[in-house]
């Protein structure tokens, strides 16, 4: 009897103890997460690049002669320095003066008999057809002798501007074809400095290419030396096997040194923004998060003062090694989430696990 008096007791005890652990659970401690933090500390909008570059001459010609012949005149060397209008190379033009002379006689008989005949037409002793027929000739046999004489100066071969004689293909006294190459001449007073430049920066800044773009050029024969270049041109059509796009410097020869085309060379650009309102940066690809409810791309700023996280949407730029480019959203000196980003919700408390500057 006194076991069955028990049992109901039992019961109540076993249910004000179950509630009282339910009340301790909802009034626990609340847990701060701990996450890693990124700062921002510098801006990309002033920033530098390096290219291999390729050296060329600023005019380069590879010269031949128009017509077939033997060369009587190529006396010049590889290296040897030219001014413009200087005779490089001449055929043996023997032929060419013989079909030459043999126009000017029939030019000069047309002529004559044109002359008579304009004569005996203005007195109405020929007919019509009889002086249109002179006066035709007359026309072939000028045109004929014009053409003797460009046959007689493709025998010589001048200079179109001054420069350096890079390569030298043929021997005199050799035959040589028509547009067969002689000679190459180069402008080493000028060097171009062309690099391949990846399509993101060409995007970005391709509006002020030619205003704010520093370039220093530095070669490997004399790595302690920079010399300074200018901008030229760029390219608006992809260079075929690359997302790249040529952008191409010019370089003054300096005095006391020889620069060559064909020499091993790095190029860097310094591009600065006139803009200061400007501000990008390159931040870890496990800080950006994508808002799935209205596709907008954010990162999470803590905020020191009150030790809550909050979304800030971005704008973003190229991605590369480092990481992903920030446009627009955020500035100098902010502080994000470095990742677990899939556990933060807005106005969530943190604290920060450890800090780090740089990617």
């Amino acid at each position: 009897m006194k076991y069955h008096s028990m049992l109901p007791l039992t019961l109540l005890a076993t249910v004000l103890f179950a509630g009282c652990s339910q009340a301790e659970k909802t009034v626990e401690k609340e847990v701060i997460r701990p996450v890693k933090l990124f700062e921002i500390t510098e801006s990309t909008a002033n920033k530098v690049h390096k290219f291999p570059a390729k050296v060329t001459a600023n005019s380069r010609a590879e010269l031949s002669f128009r017509v077939s012949g033997q060369l009587v005149k190529l006396d010049l060397v590889e290296g040897e320095a030219v001014k413009q209008g200087f005779l490089l190379a001449k055929l043996d033009d023997r032929d060419a003066k013989n079909n030459l002379m043999t126009s000017e006689a029939n030019y000069e008989f047309l002529s004559a008999e044109f002359t008579r005949n304009q004569a005996m037409f203005s007195r109405q002793l020929i007919s019509q057809a009889e002086f249109d027929s002179s006066k035709a000739q007359l026309k072939t046999a000028k045109a004929a002798l014009e053409a003797a004489k460009d046959q007689l100066s493709y025998t010589r071969l001048e200079a179109p501007f001054s420069g350096t004689i890079a390569k030298r293909m043929v021997d005199n006294h050799q035959i040589v074809q028509a547009n067969q190459g002689v000679l190459t001449l180069q402008n080493n007073h000028l060097l171009d400095i062309s690099i391949q430049v990846p399509e993101a920066i060409v995007a970005k800044y391709a509006q002020t290419v030619t205003h704010n773009l520093k370039a220093k050029v530095r070669f490997s024969a004399m790595n302690d030396r920079v010399f300074d270049a200018y901008f030229k041109e760029y390219s608006t059509q992809v260079t075929p096997g690359t997302q790249a796009y040529e952008v191409v410097f010019s370089l003054e020869q300096p005095q006391d040194v020889q620069l060559l085309p064909g020499m091993s060379a790095e190029l860097v650009i310094a591009q600065t923004s006139q803009d200061q309102s400007v501000f990008t940066a390159i931040v870890p690809m496990s800080a950006v998060d994508k808002d799935d409810t209205n596709a907008n791309v954010v990162v999470w700023k803590y905020d020191p003062q009150s030790g809550e996280v909050s979304p800030v949407n971005v704008t973003l730029g190229r991605v590369s090694n480092e990481g992903v480019e920030v446009l627009t959203g955020i500035q100098k000196g902010d502080l994000l989430v470095a990742a677990g980003l899939s556990q933060l919700s807005v106005g969530m408390k943190v604290k920060p696990l450890r800090w780090q500057r740089g990617v």
